[in-house]
């Protein structure tokens, strides 16, 4: 993420969003979560209306929602503005991010080793750091399934003086 160039529609859509989990939403069907792939703050959920009303007002019957940071971002053009903006990290984040490593480590064993150091499960820290482009996540093959790793990302740190932290 290139962390002082500003993000325009153009830098939006030389990108592509990666599927990153599904919802489901009952009856009216299921939802799917993407993140983009070189603007890892910017995610969206493509869902479907809540009610014929909806679909009947709208003319559509899936609706993309944006969000920046874990919040909705209302439009595209919102979420482009929200995306000038340096993260907002909050204390207990500011506190989790300066202990994840530079380097790749398996996210369980360290998610448990800094619960433990920290007194407090840390799990919702890690994922509204992640959300905020902070830390970064891949799957890797583990001896029973594919296993989540994590790491800082590279500008997280610069990232968090920017925002004031």
């Amino acid at each position: 993420m290139a962390e002082h160039s500003t993000i325009t529609h153009e830098t939006v859509i030389a990108g592509r969003l990666r599927d990153a989990g599904h919802l489901n939403y009952g009856k009216r069907g299921g939802g799917t979560i993407w993140q983009h792939t070189t603007i890892p703050r910017l995610s969206a959920i493509d869902r479907p209306t809540l009610n014929d009303e909806e679909t009947k007002r709208l003319g559509v019957s899936r609706l993309r929602e944006w969000s920046v940071d874990g919040g909705k971002a209302g439009s595209l053009e919102d979420a482009i503005a929200a995306l000038n903006v340096p993260p907002v990290f909050t204390d207990e984040e500011r506190e989790v991010l300066e202990r994840v490593p530079a380097e790749w480590v398996e996210l369980h064993e360290f998610r448990t080793r800094l619960s433990e150091e920290l007194g407090r499960q840390v799990g919702l820290t890690i994922m509204t750091l992640r959300q905020k482009g902070a830390v970064e996540n891949e799957l890797r093959p583990g001896p029973d399934r594919r296993q989540p790793w994590i790491r800082r990302a590279p500008d997280a740190l610069t990232q968090q003086e920017a925002a004031g932290g």
